[in-house]
């Protein structure tokens, strides 16, 4: 997977937040402008999600269609896999607009991009990202914005042969749960089940 800029470097597969104040304190004022973090990666954007979800359907936007699906299907199947990878939240995602209850902070899922974005970019500007049709493998970079600003951001990759492929949900709740990491087992310590483990078996895949 190629470095990802602008604030966000690729650890183990996945995205992850650095802050772009390092060597010294006396760099902090040359950053100013810069959001600064609050906590660890993830963290941010798990706040915010939490402070929202309860409000209704959250907005997001899917970019990339790399199996030439339709479009509203694979909207729904990439939202409704997402909110199900979030871990002790039961979220709701939609790219409908008369269904959005909260319009930000927004989810943005970009499903093979040609090169991976900075995630400035993919929150202000996520039609301008090139996407590629599928091969034997596909990636996700999945960024929470709040306006034109990334809260936190993840990339994902896995062997996928199609929309069906388990594999692809798979690929999906790994990237939410990277993205909205579970923080029960630091607050109570001990951890939870994903949301759809909760029920039982998960729900199909299907379209």
């Amino acid at each position: 997977m190629p470095t990802t800029p602008d604030r966000f470097t690729v650890i183990g597969g996945r995205a992850a937040w650095l802050p772009a104040i390092l060597v010294g304190g006396g760099l902090l004022a040359g950053c100013a402008q810069e959001p600064v973090r609050t906590g660890a990666p993830g963290e941010d954007a798990r706040r915010a999600l939490v402070e929202h979800y309860k409000q209704g359907p959250i907005r997001a936007m899917v970019r990339g269609n790399p199996f030439g699906m339709d479009k509203a299907r694979l909207d729904n199947l990439v939202t409704r896999a997402v909110a199900e990878g979030v871990a002790g939240l039961r979220v709701s995602f939609t790219t409908i607009p008369e269904q959005v209850a909260v319009s930000e902070p927004h989810l943005v899922v970009i499903l093979d991009a040609a090169q991976e974005p900075p995630a400035a970019v993919a929150c202000r500007a996520p039609d301008s990202v090139t996407t590629l049709p599928a091969t034997d493998r596909l990636s996700v970079f999945a960024v929470f914005c709040q306006g034109d600003q990334p809260l936190d951001a993840v990339g994902e990759e896995d062997r996928v042969a199609g929309p069906t492929d388990r594999n692809f949900q798979r690929l999906l709740w790994r990237t939410a749960a990277a993205l909205f990491p579970d923080d029960y087992a630091r607050s109570y310590g001990f951890g939870i089940l994903p949301n759809w483990l909760g029920i039982g078996v998960g729900g199909s895949f299907g379209l």
